[in-house]
């Protein structure tokens, strides 16, 4: 895939000696050296741990970049950006997504038509915007992977899914920040894709107890990530990013985070009350609508996904069975 960025954006790579972290500018990356902008080696969370600092003199750096600089990005491995210590995931949070999930659970013996469920759907979306809290939910690190790695589909699960994520990158120490300074909590932006073992994420022997996250959601490969962390400063407006995805070539998801139920500042705010967030964690933020239970496809082995968000870059996942 070939890849480059507007501005400059934060990285970490394999040139085949080793994983490092990186400047990109352009279409080259340029190897962070240690003892530079942080005290010791250029590690992502030393990077993030110093983030206020580290953050303008990336820019200054980055305006020195010319194309004679670095490696071009082809001749990398481009690994997921970030080495969070925890990840956090809103559930439910696109207005498309909400709907869909209410039309699609209609009773047999419900007589509203679609269009007067639709109707409903925003009646109780707007209800919850207004009076309610995000969902949220832990998932544990180790289920990320890069930007073009194979995702591995578990042979106990039939029901795999996808979903496209805007994926924030806190900047600092967030502990019950208000939503009107949420904001200057934020280094960046990435590109997330929330794959998912629906069959095995309520299972009935757990119902009473809820959904099991911890199978469904948090296995090895099932978070790709990347391809780049994009600092805040460098995008205009997150709310406007067109966020799409597509399988074998397919459009499945399309729309833009304005559509979220509780936005970014409302999202930090809220978990930031119940949790503290430390420097380079990762909150992701809702996926819209268009995931595998509503076109009922799952994924198989073989499909190729592309999850991409418009100034943030794409990535391009094959599905493959996991070897038991």
């Amino acid at each position: 895939m070939t890849r480059s960025v507007d501005g400059y954006a934060l990285g970490r790579f394999d040139d085949g000696a080793g994983p490092f972290t990186g400047l990109v500018a352009g279409n080259r990356v340029l190897r962070l050296q240690d003892d530079g902008l942080v005290k010791g080696r250029a590690t992502y969370q030393a990077l993030l741990d110093e983030w206020p600092a580290v953050a303008p003199r990336l820019a200054d750096l980055a305006s020195e970049v010319g194309q004679a600089d670095g490696v071009p990005i082809a001749d990398l491995a481009v690994l997921a950006p970030v080495e969070p210590r925890q990840v956090f995931q809103a559930g439910a949070n696109y207005r498309s997504h909400v709907a869909e999930i209410i039309v699609s659970s209609k009773e047999v013996d419900d007589p509203r038509t679609e269009e007067e469920l639709r109707r409903h759907a925003e009646s109780v979306m707007d209800e919850t915007a207004r009076t309610g809290s995000p969902f949220v939910f832990v998932t544990l690190p180790s289920a990320i992977c890069g930007p073009d790695d194979d995702v591995l589909l578990p042979p106990e699960a039939e029901r795999v899914d996808w979903e496209a994520e805007l994926a924030v990158v806190i900047g600092r120490r967030t502990h019950r920040v208000p939503r009107e300074q949420a904001m200057e909590h934020v280094a960046g932006f990435t590109v997330c894709n929330d794959v998912s073992a629906r069959d095995l994420q309520f299972p009935p022997q757990h119902k009473a107890l809820g959904g099991d996250w911890l199978r469904a959601k948090s296995r090895p490969t099932f978070l790709p990530t990347g391809p780049f962390l994009v600092p805040a400063d460098q995008v205009a407006d997150h709310r406007q990013l067109r966020i799409t995805f597509d399988l074998n070539g397919e459009r499945m998801q399309d729309d833009v985070p304005a559509n979220m139920l509780f936005d970014v500042p409302g999202l930090i705010a809220s978990v930031s009350a119940a949790a503290v967030l430390l420097p380079g964690d990762l909150l992701l933020t809702g996926s819209p609508a268009g995931n595998g239970g509503h076109w009922k496809r799952w994924l198989q082995p073989g499909d190729v996904m592309e999850t991409a968000i418009e100034g943030l870059g794409a990535q391009r996942n094959r599905c493959v069975a996991e070897e038991g």
